[in-house]
């Protein structure tokens, strides 16, 4: 019996709910209306359904709800100033280094064979005047996305925008064509009368030949110059909208204002990636290519298919981080008049930038050039004539040279620094609704960035001065025996001992078994050179409001 009175009151809580749910919702006609839904005729969900223009409305009310934006960028970024950029020095513009040169002479006459030196060189040298002035304001494709809500005029706004890389490049080449000089040195005893001289020794005549014959082999030097300029952008905002719509004007104003952070990065990076080969000299007059650079500083180290060799390879480069963060204000003003609306909007950032510029490459010496040589040298055994004793004179000493191939990222640096950056950006914007939830949209965007570093502009070529050991004939005199020409020992005399190197302290003295050459890389340029940029293109994409 208590069962069935509770069921009965069950029954009758259940029809006073639905008889009080029914008294409350208006009739519906038609079969498209379901109960629990905000709208009875999926008005909202329609999103190609004619917009709602409220043509006889006496006072227009701005759009609520959810949105996004995408649009397409196509935009301008100015490029650095221009800077110098390398020497004559730092890349090598002859085919033979007169660094090495000098010095391989000067060993020679400190060995005493021969006295006045073996190489004679002499050319004239292909200048590099370079800077950066290659470089151009370039259009670059980008995407840029928006979104967020408004409701009861207060919302929240989202941002994310991306330029993608903007690259260009600059190649320079230089050629030389170099020859092989062949010395020969023989010596023949003259016989027969009249060709003993002091008391019976034959008469020995010296016959050195020196020969430089046309061009064999061609050497060629290719230097690429680098730059890429990114920019990525994120932030987020409040926004607070009024309407200044005017009652009966058939039209609709709004002015909306905006505050939160954001966040942009400005990346740019500048390599040079350098590269010489070696080629036979081509006999139609076109001369062989080959390529011994990998676009990032790095040579391939290895053998094209049409004999070009790679014969030194390195590279440098430049990376400039600009992050810049801080508040932003923003100010929006729409004008709306049927499907069509026009809309302004101004934005400032009170940015602080964390800038991060990063160094690395190689560690040429200036005295590393295009150097090949292949001259063949014959060293006889020479014949000291004298009035008691003919001894024989060994051949001068074997001097092994050794020049570097190629070399990468042997050296880093980074500098870093904290500015005030303030960013300026300014759109115009027209924007067409073509249903009740999509519009087109089409405009121009304008960008003013101060207080960045540029990688370019912050980067020094600066030589500096290393240890290098050397072993050299410094020590402690040695008794080195004296042979006749039959290979007996006659005497000895003194002769300076080698020293292995380290012994002295760095020094320029040629004569140091620890000298100190020329080395050149790249780094900061002294002081923190700040620049701006000017970013502006147009922009054209949808958006979906619901």
């Amino acid at each position: 019996m208590a069962t069935t009175q509770r069921l009965r009151r069950l029954a009758v809580t259940v029809l006073s709910v639905a008889a009080a749910f029914a008294a409350a919702v208006p009739a519906h006609a038609g079969q498209n209306w379901m109960p629990l839904l905000p709208d009875q005729d999926f008005y909202d969900f329609q999103m190609f359904a004619p917009p709602d223009l409220q043509e006889y409305a006496i006072r227009q009310d701005p759009r609520e709800g959810i949105f996004f934006t995408y649009d397409r960028t196509y935009w301008a970024l100015t490029p650095p100033q221009s800077r110098p950029i390398l020497n004559d020095f730092f890349i090598p513009v002859q085919p033979l280094s007169p660094f090495a040169v000098a010095q391989l002479n000067n060993n020679l006459i400190r060995a005493g064979y021969p006295g006045s030196g073996l190489y004679v060189f002499g050319s004239d040298p292909l200048r590099l005047d370079l800077n950066t002035n290659w470089m151009r304001t370039d259009l670059q494709w980008g995407n840029r996305f928006e979104g967020g809500w408004i409701y009861d005029d207060y919302g929240m706004l989202f941002n994310y925008y991306s330029s993608g890389p903007d690259s260009q490049a600059f190649t320079t080449t230089n050629s030389f064509a170099v020859n092989s000089p062949t010395t020969t040195f023989e010596q023949q005893a003259v016989a027969g009368g009249g060709g003993l001289v002091n008391g019976g020794f034959p008469l020995v005549v010296t016959t050195i030949t020196s020969e430089s014959p046309p061009p064999d082999h061609i050497i060629t030097q290719t230097l690429t110059q680098r730059n890429s300029t990114e920019l990525t952008s994120a932030g987020f905002a409040w926004a607070v909208r009024r309407n200044l719509s005017s009652a009966g004007s058939g039209e609709m104003r709004t002015m909306r204002f905006t505050f939160g952070p954001r966040y942009m990065q400005v990346a740019d990076r500048y390599s040079i990636d350098y590269g010489s080969t070696q080629a036979p000299f081509p006999a139609d007059g076109a001369p062989a290519t080959g390529d011994v650079g990998n676009g990032t500083g790095a040579g391939t180290g290895s053998t094209a298919p049409d004999g070009v060799t790679p014969l030194q390879f390195g590279g440098w480069d430049t990376s400039a981080y600009n992050n810049i963060v801080g508040p932003e204000f923003g100010l929006n003003y729409v004008f709306e008049r049927g499907r069509l609306s026009i809309e302004t909007d101004l934005r400032f950032t009170a940015g602080m930038n964390w800038q991060n510029t990063l160094y690395r490459g190689s560690n040429f010496p200036a005295a590393l050039g295009a150097d090949y040589f292949r001259s063949t040298y014959t060293f006889a055994n020479t014949v000291a004539q004298g009035t008691n004793a003919a001894n024989s004179v060994a051949a001068p000493p074997l001097f092994v040279q050794i020049y570097g191939v190629g070399q990468t990222n042997a050296t880093n640096a980074a500098e870093h620094n904290f500015v005030f950056a303030p960013l300026g950006e300014w759109r115009l914007r027209g924007r067409y609704r073509v249903s009740r939830a999509i519009s087109l949209n089409v405009g121009y965007t304008g960008m003013w960035l101060g207080s960045i570093t540029r990688a370019s502009t912050n980067t020094s070529f600066e030589p500096s001065f290393k240890p290098v050991l050397v072993a050299t004939q410094n020590g402690e005199d040695i008794q080195s025996p004296v042979l006749d020409a039959s290979g007996n020992v006659t005497g000895y005399t003194d002769v300076p001992s080698w020293t292995p190197p380290p012994v002295d302290r760095p020094s320029r003295d040629p004569n140091s078994n620890n000298q100190l050459r020329v080395y050149n890389s790249v780094g900061p340029r002294a002081g923190n050179d700040l620049g701006y940029m000017f970013v502006n293109g147009i922009d054209f994409g949808i958006e979906v409001n619901y």
